[in-house]
């Protein structure tokens, strides 16, 4: 660059010069701190009805058939797992705190063909852990035992499994475990953590894989955290399997006793919310899967009440239905608002029943309206209560309060005006 000095522009002032030189830095600086920010700010979390719906689409290319090429499975050379959006559901199959190498990990990772067996129908997302007698092997799980079968002798041990149903219909597999080492039986039911079988000392290792429907199923560990929940060949694993805290089982058991009890008084509004709370975390002990049950039930007996009231309307009673209904929002709250909007939507394309529906579901604009009031916003409040008075007729004493409002309203925006 030539070193020659430029001829000063006319009129242009050092301290302009400087301006113009305070104001590069400062956009610079800016732009600098826009980059910082953008690489320090957080991935966005995707919300739980994302996530479900991500977790469907992924379960249509499971549920296919038991191949490669799935979610989540790469070549035998690859790391496996990764990019795979799928809950972790299962926690490491041995007591917590013990760690176990992995043998064999999806597609016969890291071995390949001739020796992985994890190249084949029903076992593509298979593991083998290195466990032998001696060693417990625990439910991965909370669930039901539909199979057990340990009288193998040895010689024959790999033919001795165990198998867990699971809420959602799968299944977890616990294969090669030791002759005579079972401590479950056939519908038993367990929860994570405990103990139900010991390993082999002829195949020195657990074979363990989730079925659906018989094809296998991903499964990510919820108490491994690296390579997205799924051990690779070789890694040594420590287990986080612990039996549910006694304090989470008597919390399960104390909100179902309550909610058994105002069920009795037939309070269901806070039975619901007692066995709501007992089913918040699933340890599916006898009280959990009670409270399920109850839930229903709750929910079938405010429903019924809620289609009493609709069918008051339905026969052109629709003030024993006004009666029934603040009678049933009184009685169960916010619940209850829920359920008869849903009910409602159903009659509100309806000419018979329009009008009434609106008025029925006026609460929102009464908020509105209040809110629009509140904050001065004259043109849309009065917006707000002029709908409001086409739901009501002369004489009923909403109509009178909408006119008195309506009056006051303009009277204020003329005075602003």
């Amino acid at each position: 660059m030539s070193n020659r000095k430029r001829r000063k522009p006319a009129g242009f002032s050092q301290d302009r010069r400087a301006a113009m030189a305070a104001m590069a830095f400062g956009a610079a600086t800016l732009a600098l701190q826009g980059r910082v920010l953008a690489q320090k700010a957080p991935a966005k979390q995707p919300t739980k009805e994302e996530l479900e719906a991500a977790y469907a689409e992924t379960e249509k290319l499971v549920a296919k058939a038991s191949t490669a090429d799935r979610p989540g499975i790469a070549d035998w050379t690859q790391v496996q797992g990764q990019n795979l959006t799928w809950p972790a559901k299962y926690y490491l199959p041995w007591p917590a705190g013990v760690g176990h190498q992995v043998y064999q990990s999806w597609n016969g990772n890291k071995i390949g063909p001739p020796r992985a067996t994890h190249m084949k129908a029903q076992n593509y997302y298979a593991w083998d852990f290195h466990i032998v007698r001696g060693d417990y092997i625990c439910a991965a799980r909370d669930g039901k035992v539909s199979n057990v079968s340990d009288q193998e002798p040895a010689g024959n041990e790999n033919a001795n499994v165990i198998y867990i149903d699971h809420a959602d219909g799968e299944r977890s597999v616990y294969a090669h475990i030791g002759s005579n080492t079972a401590l479950v039986t056939v519908g038993d039911k367990v929860l994570a953590g405990q103990k139900i079988c010991q390993g082999s000392n002829e195949s020195m290792h657990l074979h363990f894989v989730i079925w659906k429907g018989m094809i296998d199923y991903p499964c990510r560990f919820i108490d491994y955290t690296p390579f997205n929940g799924v051990p690779q060949y070789g890694a040594v694993v420590v287990s986080g399997n612990k039996e549910p805290d006694s304090a989470v089982t008597d919390e399960i058991k104390n909100n179902y006793r309550k909610g058994e009890a105002a069920f009795a008084a037939k309070d269901y509004l806070n039975a619901l919310k007692f066995f709501l709370a007992a089913t918040a975390v699933e340890v599916r002990i006898e009280e959990y899967e009670r409270s399920l049950e109850r839930i229903e039930e709750c929910r079938g007996l405010i429903d019924a009440e809620v289609t009493e009231a609709i069918a008051n309307a339905r026969n052109g009673d629709f003030a024993g239905a006004d009666r029934r209904f603040k009678e049933i929002r009184k009685k169960y709250g916010d619940y209850a608002k829920t359920r008869i909007d849903a009910a409602l939507n159903d009659l509100r394309n309806d000419p018979k029943f329009k009008d009434w529906v609106l008025k029925q579901q006026s609460e929102r604009i009464w908020l509105e309206a209040r809110k629009a009031e509140k904050y001065e916003k004259w043109d849309e409040a009065i917006k707000h209560y002029e709908d409001l008075r086409k739901l009501y007729k002369k004489g009923e004493p909403e109509y009178e309060e909408i006119r008195k409002k309506l009056s006051s309203l303009r009277k204020a925006k003329v005075l602003e005006d």
